[in-house]
């Protein structure tokens, strides 16, 4: 395990860009939130300004907590789309890199297995990008949180603060599930990058996505069938209607505008924590075939890391 933690340390260290870019994008929406909170940046809806103390000053600690939630999730999905984009570029270019520069050659050197250096790299882009990204967004949620609960407070309403803790307990918590099974969906989709990163000579952005846009277009010029292209679009985006609630009775974050002084009317079920549902992504038959298909992939890219010559 010691060998497996040092690797992945490794891959910190030579990647910067897992830490620092989704830290860049906390940080700007922790300046966005003090610039609204400063009165320089204006939350407009339908060209009207919103008074957030007037709105949160409307609700009862409950709502308020359900307001910061939603909030809290919006930067949760933007973090995700920067993780994912840091995933997809460090995944094709880990094992692509080490050939290219031939620092392979140092690392063979070392008592440390194939499987070793590519599981860690797997492991990398499974948990520990996840889990750096859950770290920033605890840090930027409990900065936008103080932020504009002061802000609140000297318009007169503590309900942000008061709320607060709880609510972001809550959607840290919602956040690692998300973080969780989409690692779990994606393994597929992993071990075909590290495979293309073991496998190309150059162009590795190139050969990740020609074979399987080949396959589409065959099948359909051959069979006049998409099962493919429906199987990788249910990959990439299917796992969020497996992993959380479909029943309109628990999704009940509503946010109601009027024009008539920009009043807002909301409706909040009783927190993100309702909408989770695992029993149907545990369930799918995708998600075990998936790993079996990763399985496949990553030994794949171990066998190319051992065998694989460019000279």
């Amino acid at each position: 395990m010691s060998t497996l933690q040092a690797l992945m340390r490794r891959e910190l260290w030579e990647h910067r860009a897992i830490v620092l870019a989704p830290a860049a994008f906390g940080a700007l929406f922790v300046i966005v939130n003090l610039l609204a909170a400063l009165g320089v940046v204006k939350i407009h809806i339908d060209a009207n300004d919103v008074d957030l103390a007037g709105v949160v000053s409307s609700l009862d600690a409950a709502k308020a907590g359900a307001l910061i939630q939603l909030g809290l999730a919006l930067v949760a999905v933007w973090l995700n789309v920067v993780m994912v984009l840091i995933t997809t570029f460090y995944l094709l270019d880990c094992l692509y890199a080490e050939r290219k520069d031939r620092s392979i050659l140092f690392w063979k050197s070392l008592p440390v297995s194939d499987t070793a250096v590519v599981g860690s790299k797997l492991l990398t882009a499974a948990a520990v990008i996840p889990l750096v990204t859950l770290a920033i967004f605890v840090a930027a949620g409990l900065c936008i949180y103080l932020i504009t609960g002061l802000t609140v407070k000297f318009a007169g309403s503590g309900l942000v603060l008061s709320a607060g803790p709880a609510a972001l307990v809550e959607a840290t918590l919602v956040h690692l599930y998300a973080l969780a099974v989409q690692s779990l969906w994606y393994l597929p989709l992993f071990g075909w990058l590290l495979l293309v990163s073991a496998w190309s000579r150059r162009a590795v952005l190139l050969w990740s996505v020609l074979p399987p846009i080949a396959v589409i277009v065959v099948e359909q010029i051959a069979l006049g069938t998409r099962h493919f292209a429906t199987l990788l679009q249910e990959r990439l985006i299917g796992v969020y209607p497996l992993a959380f609630t479909d029943d309109p009775a628990r999704q009940e974050l509503v946010w109601r505008f009027e024009d008539e002084h920009a009043n807002v009317d909301l409706q909040f079920s009783e927190g993100l924590l309702q909408l989770l549902d695992p029993g149907k992504l545990l369930s799918s038959p995708g998600l075990w075939g998936g790993i079996v298909v990763a399985a496949l992939f990553f030994a794949g890219a171990v066998w190319m890391r051992r065998y694989r010559d460019d000279s």
